[in-house]
């Protein structure tokens, strides 16, 4: 499980234009879990 700063990250770097692949790749998870966490609403 993620951490809630990389929850916020993702979702921050999605919003800036990121693809899923370089979030992936950034947080150190797979692009699944990218995609699993955008689809959560904020804790």
């Amino acid at each position: 499980m993620l951490s809630r700063e990389d929850f916020y990250m993702i979702k921050q770097m999605r919003q800036q234009g990121a693809y899923i692949v370089d979030i992936a790749a950034q947080i150190g998870c797979s692009e699944r879990t990218v995609r699993r966490y955008l689809k959560y609403p904020e804790p």
